[in-house]
């Protein structure tokens, strides 16, 4: 249930939430053959995954980090058939954010991709993107996102609880986009006004989207967003194809990475008590190996 602007109400009392998640998929339809001779990822096991998760925690939200097309020779198809998004609506994510990867075929490129996406008729995740847009003169490029949908936020209540998600565009990724024709405001900023935003409308659970990236020496771009903007509770953190077997924890922020191109399907519980506070209840990454159904 998509909630209206200003018509949320935050609900009393404990709660709890699980959150699925990927990022830096990377067009990687078909699993990949490890160093041992086994095998990894494949989105039929990932659909299998999801599939048996969500029976688990029926209330459960499908999130993305971006960087899930450009990779493998699916991505041949991105533009002109909107592979990778589409097939992400057919698994059921609810929202993902965009990484570098989706310019690689320049602005336009991106949007040819989101009109043959909305020209298919099929579900498709809302597509969230809070500090990365066109260039003033880009005007097909704005219309293509504006038919879509491509927003800053998502105000979305399931099993009782109310979530604001949000997506960001990291500096080094952007870096990495040199023809992307986009123009960058600055993640902590953007995600300030996010979050202001989202609290006003009710949202009790705030969740990041961010294709900024972690690190192993903690200066990364996503810890010092955690520790720059009060608030977020959730960080997933896609772009340096970390693999966090533990979220990395700034301050009452959580961040969470699964590893690149579907080697993992990320699971993480929250739940918070009658005082409002938080703890982590469950963390998983659940390998997509040879154990399922592909």
């Amino acid at each position: 249930l998509l909630i209206p602007w200003g018509l949320a109400e935050p609900a009393p009392g404990s709660h709890q939430t699980t959150v699925l998640f990927t990022h830096d998929l990377h067009s990687h339809f078909l699993p990949l053959e490890r160093a041992d001779g086994g095998e990894s990822g494949g989105y039929a096991r990932l659909a299998s995954a999801l599939k048996e998760e969500r029976a688990a925690h029926p209330g459960a939200l499908t999130v993305d980090g971006g960087d899930f097309s450009v990779g493998s020779l699916i991505q041949a198809l991105y533009t002109t058939q909107a592979a990778e998004l589409r097939t992400m609506g057919a698994m059921g994510y609810d929202a993902v954010t965009v990484g570098n990867h989706e310019f690689d075929g320049t602005g336009s490129g991106f949007g040819e991709m989101l009109t043959a996406a909305r020209r298919s008729g099929d579900v498709t995740p809302a597509l969230l993107l809070a500090n990365y847009r066109p260039e003033e003169d880009s005007l097909d490029l704005q219309r293509a996102m504006a038919a879509y949908g491509v927003e800053e936020s998502l105000l979305l209540e399931r099993g009782g609880v109310t979530y604001g998600i949000f997506g960001l565009m990291g500096r080094d990724a952007h870096a990495c986009a040199p023809t992307s024709g986009f123009v960058l405001e600055d993640p902590v900023r953007a995600a300030r006004r996010c979050v202001e935003r989202l609290e006003e409308q009710g949202a009790e659970v705030i969740v990041c989207l961010s294709h900024g990236g972690t690190s192993p020496d903690g200066t990364s771009e996503d810890e010092e967003l955690a520790r720059a903007v009060e608030g977020i509770d959730l960080i997933l953190s896609g772009h340096t194809h970390t693999t966090l077997t533990q979220p990395i924890v700034e301050g009452d922020t959580y961040i969470v990475s699964a590893g690149e191109y579907g080697k993992n399907l990320g699971s993480v519980t929250l739940s918070w008590n009658e005082a409002g506070e938080k703890t982590l209840t469950d963390y998983r990454l659940i390998p997509l190996d040879g154990t399922w159904e592909s």
